[in-house]
């Protein structure tokens, strides 16, 4: 008998599934087994199995993408993809994302991609490429960062394919055909020389630095990370994740094993890189008066200076003391010295990080040792940083002609 009475009184049933319908059923085993409590829901489930075997066998059943597939875009986003995502599950990375990522992420799929998809089904924008085609084309000419939604779209259709809602995934080469028409326009509408600041440039705000210095519009802190950032060419959430067990002052060396995320908790560096730098006396002579200075202020919170306290921190508007920075303070602080300097170049901290490539390469630097310096992972990436043309000192033609035998 399939159906059998059990000691606790329940009652289970036991079907032999035959292999051609068991990816239908979407059963593994050769058995169905399950307890129920009476005997009436047992052979009701046992007639509704029959019944769906039968079915299959006879190919009246829809394969279970012809039936998943009707599901919305923004059903399928929130109900199937996005704990997926979140446990890393739709990516080939080894991690899942941080919750930094998760966020950015969330914020995307709401203003840019849900209003564009979301009451579409899957199986009807997997089926109609044109549509696909016009509507994330019509958001390229409209937003600069297009690639973020081009990845996330074909994710989406990636897992809807892992998990059969639809047979394959047919928009994947056709949204990889649409160019980021935003961004390209604000590419070529930018002048290599409002990437960075010049010499003169440069100059002006250190001096706006030092008078603002030195009419106690700014505070010693926030002038020496202005020169530790300049200095190190990092990105300024490596200056805020700086602790003084980073710092060698007598061997002058500065370690960037760490960042802060937007939550101010500490992440790896970009490309998980660990770089010890080589720090002028300029600089070494300004981290020894500010950690001497920090000591003092931080004693009168009742907090002893040690190895592991950040060089960097705030009381932010909560009120807390030695706060990490907040990943717009410098921004905010070089923001504010503009305002009291307005023949000032408009610049900001990743605008430090280019000015510093750029007048390298103008002063000779080695394309190789100016990448090293960013702890870029490889060189055509640090070309991007570098806004000046090459300059050759002698054109092939020449070369040629100077190693003429005559």
């Amino acid at each position: 008998m399939t159906i059998t009475k059990t000691k606790n009184n329940t009652f289970r049933l036991r079907l032999y599934i035959p292999d051609e319908t068991k990816s239908a059923l979407g059963i593994s085993s050769k058995m169905y087994e399950k307890t129920f409590k009476t005997r009436k829901e047992a052979k009701q489930a046992e007639l509704e199995i029959l019944t769906m075997i039968d079915n299959i066998l006879r190919g009246e059943v829809k394969k279970p993408f012809e039936i998943n597939g009707d599901i919305l875009f923004s059903d399928f986003y929130h109900d199937i993809w996005w704990e997926s995502y979140k446990a890393g599950q739709t990516t080939s990375t080894t991690k899942p994302p941080t919750q930094t990522t998760i966020d950015g992420t969330e914020i995307v799929f709401r203003k840019h991609i849900l209003p564009l998809l979301g009451n579409y089904s899957i199986d009807f924008l997997n089926e109609n490429k044109q549509v696909v085609l016009n509507l994330l084309t019509q958001k390229a000419e409209k937003y600069a960062n297009f690639k973020v939604i081009r990845s996330y779209v074909n994710s989406i259709f990636d897992w809807a394919e892992e998990l059969e809602y639809i047979e394959t995934n047919r928009i994947s080469k056709t949204i990889k055909r649409i160019k980021a028409t935003k961004k390209i326009k604000l590419q070529e509408a930018k002048n290599d020389e409002d990437l960075y600041l010049s010499q003169v440039e440069l100059q002006a705000w250190f001096t706006a630095f030092e008078e603002d210095l030195a009419n106690d519009k700014l505070l010693f802190k926030d002038y020496v990370l202005f020169y530790t950032t300049f200095f190190l060419g990092d990105r300024k959430s490596e200056s805020y994740a700086l602790q003084w067990k980073h710092i060698n002052i007598k061997r002058q060396e500065i370690q960037l094993v760490q960042a802060l995320d937007k939550y101010k908790n500490p992440k790896s560096t970009k490309g998980n890189k660990k770089t010890t730098f080589q720090i002028p006396n300029e600089l070494a002579e300004l981290l020894q008066s500010w950690k001497k200075q920090q000591k003092i202020e931080l004693a009168k919170f009742g907090i002893i200076q040690s190895d592991e306290q950040y060089v960097f921190t705030y009381v932010d508007t909560k009120g807390n003391v030695n706060s990490p920075l907040h990943a717009d303070y410098l921004n905010n602080k070089m923001k504010s010295v503009k305002r009291r300097h307005p023949e000032l170049k408009h610049a900001t901290p990743h605008k430090l990080r280019h000015t510093g490539a750029t007048l390298a390469k103008q002063a000779g630097t080695s394309l190789e040792a100016i990448s090293e310096a960013l702890t870029h992972s490889d060189t055509i990436t640090t070309k991007t940083y570098i806004n000046t043309s090459n300059v050759v000192p002698m054109a092939v033609g020449e070369i040629a002609y100077r190693n003429l035998k005559y």
